[in-house]
């Protein structure tokens, strides 16, 4: 697994990935039967949000007339879909024994392995904590179950506590079973200076990271984690 420490100023770096879900899904599966079925329910939810937020942005970008609930539905789907874009990283570390983190050339190898500890046992704080408060809303929602229709509340806050939960398991299984590599990478240092840059320049500098790299995303998660995007 190839993951990349993308410096976002002078002191701060985030963890970013890009991984095929298919091909991560199609591996032999040595899960419990209970990992393995809550696992294939998660999955189902989040594609079901996913083909629900390119449904909707192709009949925005037809034109069509929207309703205020269906421009708020879109605007939760668009939320939620954020959400995922962000936790994907540690979903897929889970499976994981074995990565390569390419940073930035003006760190050391022993200074980006505890840029990304802390930040996983960062993340593993903050993931357990809203596992909790997810399972109590979803705890709390279930009497409207009851009501005729499908159970919007429910729904979404099983879908963001199980999020937790595998986040949190990937943060795990990254601080004490993968094994780490350390990879000077000079394109990713280059993206320091988006702070620093005017505005019509920092979309650029992203771009020529991303396309130096290979990655089809990476100037699209800079500037919605740096630069403020939607």
């Amino acid at each position: 697994m190839d993951i990349y420490l993308v410096p976002l100023g002078p002191d701060r770096d985030e963890l970013y990935c890009e991984v095929d879900d298919h091909a991560v899904r199609d591996r032999a599966d040595t899960r419990s039967a209970w990992r393995r079925r809550a696992s294939d329910a998660f999955h189902a939810m989040l594609q079901y949000v996913e083909s629900e937020r390119r449904r909707r942005l192709a009949l925005a970008a037809e034109a069509q007339p929207r309703t205020r609930l269906q421009r708020l539905r879109d605007r939760a789907l668009a939320w939620l879909a954020e959400r995922v874009a962000e936790q994907r990283l540690l979903w897929h570390l889970r499976s994981q024994t074995a990565a390569t983190v390419h940073h930035p050339d003006d760190l050391t190898a022993a200074q980006a392995e505890a840029i990304v500890r802390r930040a996983l046992r960062r993340d593993g704080w903050r993931h357990v904590r809203w596992a909790v408060v997810h399972t109590l809303a979803y705890l709390a929602a279930l009497p409207l179950s009851a009501i005729p229709g499908p159970n919007v509340f429910t729904w979404f806050f099983a879908f963001r506590a199980l999020g937790h939960l595998l986040s949190w398991m990937g943060t795990r299984q990254g601080r004490s079973r993968v094994q780490w590599a350390f990879v000077a990478c000079p394109p990713l240092t280059a993206l320091r200076r988006l702070p620093a840059a005017a505005p019509a320049d920092r979309a650029s500098i992203a771009r020529e990271a991303a396309a130096a790299l290979h990655l089809h995303h990476l100037d699209t998660f800079v500037e919605r984690m740096a630069l403020g995007g939607p």
